[in-house]
């Protein structure tokens, strides 16, 4: 809309000019279809015309520089979000069960995921939430076991979330939680010596419920997946690389 405007303004001076250019002349009389007494009002035209145009242009130039300046805002935040997800995956790459870590990974998790909000760019939205997929999957990954005879991925037991260092081989959770319980230890204040603090290994409930709601997709995902035609020719039909999933395509191991 700016644009034809702008095109009409600048018809309008060139029109303006052009008839200004015949009256100094002594040309603009051969025109018998244009009113000689309004030739003085041609010049005001011009410059109300042009005055316009210089506005629209301040004011085009005005939002483009605030657009581009809330775009490279949008771009620290994404920058700050996918070093902030890395930072979290690493805190729980080696499948530790740490308090002290998790807590900390979820705080970042939860700190990452409010800048969302602040996003209002909309491609670096989706660069953002495409961030936030690839961490839920290297989290899934990292959170759930591969059996050992190759099966479905199985979650983390029970007496991980105790904190203990021999989860994996403990079979009692009554066990498991007096290892990971709060422990208290007296002393008396000394120049040479701190009095320990009551500790717990137990994982934090927040934080562990921060990190697994994370986990789960959101209700407004949008699912690309049942946007994807399936193959309607015969496997027989295939050639190259596809074969073997066209095959599996026809249902044969999904039957």
């Amino acid at each position: 809309m700016n644009k034809i405007l702008t095109n009409i303004l600048i018809s309008i001076i060139v029109a303006s000019l052009g008839l200004s250019l015949l009256s100094v002349l002594g040309l603009i009389s051969s025109l018998k279809f244009i009113n000689t007494n309004y030739i003085t009002l041609l010049p005001g035209i011009s410059i109300a015309c042009g005055a316009l145009i210089a506005v629209m242009a301040f004011n085009r130039d005005k939002a483009y520089q605030a657009a581009e300046s809330i775009r490279k805002t949008d771009e620290i935040y994404l920058s700050l979000a996918r070093e902030s997800f890395q930072e979290v995956v690493n805190l729980l790459m080696d499948r530790n069960n740490d308090r002290m870590i998790w807590v900390r990974a979820s705080r970042l998790l939860l700190q990452t995921m409010d800048l969302k909000t602040k996003i209002k760019t909309e491609d670096i939205i989706k660069a953002f939430e495409l961030a936030e997929e690839s961490t839920r999957i290297e989290l899934y990954i990292v959170l759930t076991i591969q059996p050992e005879d190759g099966g479905r991925r199985e979650a983390l037991p029970p007496q991980f979330y105790y904190g203990i260092e021999d989860w994996e081989t403990e079979e009692s959770l009554d066990e498991a939680a007096k290892k990971g319980g709060s422990r208290s230890a007296g002393g008396a204040v000394t120049i040479d010596r701190n009095v320990p603090e009551p500790s717990s290994k137990l994982l934090s409930k927040q934080s562990v419920v921060a990190i697994y709601d994370f986990l789960k997709f959101p209700e407004s995902y949008d699912d690309p997946l049942p946007k994807v035609n399936v193959w309607s020719e015969e496997w027989e039909q295939s050639h190259g690389i596809d074969q073997g999933a066209r095959w599996t395509s026809q249902g044969l191991l999904d039957s």
